[in-house]
């Protein structure tokens, strides 16, 4: 489940896994696979530069709210509307409250989650720029500082806010970590996961 988070630059932002069967991450109104996001991690954590570095996180946006969906009306089953309401009805939530677990298989119906979200959005190259100095991270245009995206990397390497199923991490997410572990880039300086 997408939690609050604070940036910068848009005061309290939404940011997680929304459904416990897709890897896709929401952030605000983009979206992008979970192992993008870990992958761009992984280079941030080995970049030592003082200077602004760019990458590109694959991804989509959907520019009307209205057409993300309801999370909460598509999890009790009453608003199956928009984006998040499609994913709800291809994967409903558990009627047990105990497999609320993110799924370390989610990228297996990525294909299926693509094909939905280009109806209401569109592809996107999502930019990150990080400065070393200032030890900020911007991701489109939500700015973050130090700590605060600490969290969002310490929120996916959890597996969000049910956490991953068995406490078992896909691979990418482990090498975030180890990334992070052995990291020399100032952004991740006296950090572990």
């Amino acid at each position: 489940m997408p939690l609050e988070f604070q940036s910068l630059s848009h005061g309290r932002i939404t940011f997680g896994f929304f459904n416990i069967d897709t890897d896709l991450i929401l952030l605000e109104r983009y979206f992008f696979f979970a192992h993008f996001f870990c992958n761009t991690v992984e280079k941030i954590a080995s970049w030592k530069d003082h200077k602004v570095e760019k990458f590109v996180i694959p991804g989509y946006v959907i520019e009307r709210f209205e057409n993300i969906g309801n999370l909460m009306g598509a999890i009790h089953g009453i608003d199956l509307g928009g984006f998040i309401g499609a994913v709800y009805q291809l994967f409903p939530f558990p009627q047990s409250p105990e497999k609320f677990k993110q799924k370390l298989d989610g990228k297996a119906h990525r294909a299926v989650v693509e094909n939905l979200i280009i109806q209401w959005g569109q592809p996107v190259k999502i930019l990150v720029e990080v400065e070393a100095g200032s030890q900020r991270v911007k991701i489109a245009e939500l700015l973050f500082g130090k700590a605060a995206f600490r969290e969002l990397v310490a929120y996916v390497w959890r597996g969000g806010m049910p956490e991953w199923e068995d406490m078992l991490r896909p691979d990418y997410v482990r090498k975030m970590k180890d990334a992070i572990n052995t990291s020399v880039s100032p952004i991740f300086e006296n950090f572990e996961l």
